[in-house]
Formats: structure tokens, C-alpha cells, sequence
């Protein structure tokens, strides 16, 4: 047995990054008793928001973040890994932005980033559409690492409805998937936990979906409803629309149990 502990937290994010890193440290220290391995967050941790001028004038590069220094401090304390689902940072010599999602190692360090490939270009409805790609650059490169001799591979949000992406990550050997996110509300309640759980079950993989929740800055919404499915496509943690922390241990090797079972990755 290969046990692997997990804090996801869900949050509802406020309007400036320093405001975030301050409510993001104490959601950290609440999960030192259970002593988890990794500790995740959703995607825009640091700024989430509906005007283009309030994201611009408040987000920071990557170096000055306040949330990436706070959290770097307290992985090299307590031991653990920490992946900011995403944050979303200002690139030199560029007009555009990055949605990016940081790993930090135990020793404080960076150890891997990966920025979303697909970007959220939708019409939900006739009062909320999204157009990431004015704000932001896509990513280009499939990012995979290991924590403790365990391949773990990013995807951010929107990526989820990209079946390739996951199937290219199982296929390099991945046995957990990070989704984190910032659903909106319309969609979340449509798709979200259906292609998490697919996403899971088609690959084999524990897929880690954490989610923003609640109202944010300029009545900006997200869905909350965090969960982690397992190979198997069964729930072993759930969260409603409130801010929240799951605690869940896994057993890796039921990865290679249901690849065993259905072999379908193998068969392609």
C-alpha cells in the first residue's frame, strides 16, 4: 500500500493578492493536524475578478507574489508540497498574463510550473460570457512531476473538457491528475462533477479537482463543490458551495488495481 495525503482547500477568494495570501496562510495552518503530503488550491488564488482594469492593476510578477512567498515559508516549515492551483501573473515584456499553477517542493523551492493551455473563450448564457484569451497567453507545454516517487500531472480548470490532455499525462504515467479550477456557477452545476469523475475513470487516475467557491470582486461567481475521485470513479472527498478543507488519504496502488481490472489505457 502507497498512502498519500491530500488538503485541498476551497475557498472564496478576495480582491488583491495580499488579501488572499493572508486568508491562504490560515487555511494552511489549519491543515498542519492531519499532516498531508500535498496541499492544493484552486485556480486563481491570488486575484479572481469580472473587470479587466481591477486584474491588471492589482496583479503582481511572478517574483513579487505575495501569495508564493507566504507559501514557500511555510512548505519549507512544515514539510509539505504545496500546488497554487493557479495564479495569475504578469510576464515581462508582455501585455498579456499567465494563468499558471506552481508546485512548491518541501525545501520552499519552485520545482515545477505549468500554464493553461486552453483558455476559457465561452457564451454560458445572454449575462456571463468569458474571453480569457484577451488577458491572457495559452500555455504550450504538458507539464508532469514526481512527489515522492509519484507522478503528478497539471491541468488548470477549462482544461478538463480537453480528454486528450489527461489521456497524454496517464499515458506519460501519471497515477494523480490536479484540476484545479474556478468553475462558474451555470457550468458547474451542469458538468462539473461529471468530467471530473470522467476524466478519472477513463485514465485510471486520481483526479484532484479543487474549486473556488462563493462571490467574488465585481459579483464575479464560482461553483465551490471540490471533490477527489478515485480510479474507480468514486468520490472519497466532496465539498458543497462553502469554504472548506478535505483531508483524504489515497492508496496509490489501486491505480494499477483498476488498470488490472480494465485495461483500457494498456489496450490503446
Amino acid at each position: 500500500m502507497k498512502k498519500f495525503s491530500i488538503s485541498q482547500i476551497q475557498f472564496q477568494a478576495k480582491p488583491t493578492p495580499l488579501e488572499n495570501a493572508n486568508l491562504l496562510e490560515k487555511y494552511f495552518n489549519k491543515t498542519r493536524f492531519f499532516k498531508p503530503d500535498l496541499i492544493c488550491t484552486p485556480e486563481c488564488s491570488n486575484i479572481i475578478t469580472n473587470e479587466s482594469k481591477h486584474l491588471f492593476d492589482n496583479v503582481t510578477y511572478q517574483e513579487n507574489c505575495p501569495i508564493l512567498s507566504m507559501a514557500k515559508s511555510f512548505a519549507k516549515k512544515n514539510n509539505v508540497y504545496i500546488n497554487i492551483g493557479s495564479l495569475l501573473l504578469k510576464k515581462r515584456n508582455q501585455k498579456k498574463l499567465v494563468n499558471r499553477s506552481i508546485m512548491i517542493n518541501t525545501r520552499g523551492k519552485i520545482q515545477k510550473i505549468y500554464d493553461k493551455i486552453h483558455m476559457f473563450d465561452v457564451n454560458i448564457n445572454k449575462k456571463e460570457t468569458h474571453r480569457e484569451s484577451r488577458s491572457f497567453s495559452p500555455g504550450k507545454k504538458i507539464v508532469m512531476m514526481k512527489i515522492n516517487n509519484i507522478k503528478v500531472g497539471f491541468t488548470i480548470c477549462y482544461d478538463l473538457r480537453f480528454p486528450y490532455l489527461f489521456r497524454r499525462l496517464a499515458k506519460k504515467g501519471a497515477k494523480i491528475i490536479l484540476i484545479p479550477a474556478a468553475f462558474t456557477v451555470p457550468s458547474g452545476k451542469a458538468h462539473w462533477e461529471i468530467l471530473v469523475k470522467a476524466r478519472a475513470i477513463e485514465n485510471s487516475v486520481f483526479a484532484i479537482a479543487t474549486n473556488m467557491c462563493g462571490t467574488h470582486h465585481a459579483n464575479r461567481k464560482t461553483y465551490g463543490h471540490s471533490l477527489l475521485v478515485n480510479p474507480w470513479g468514486f468520490s472519497l472527498a466532496k465539498g458543497k458551495n462553502k469554504p472548506t478543507i478535505l483531508n483524504t488519504r489515497i492508496d496509490l496502488d489501486e491505480v494499477s488495481m483498476v488498470r488490472k481490472k480494465i485495461p483500457a489505457i494498456i489496450q490503446e
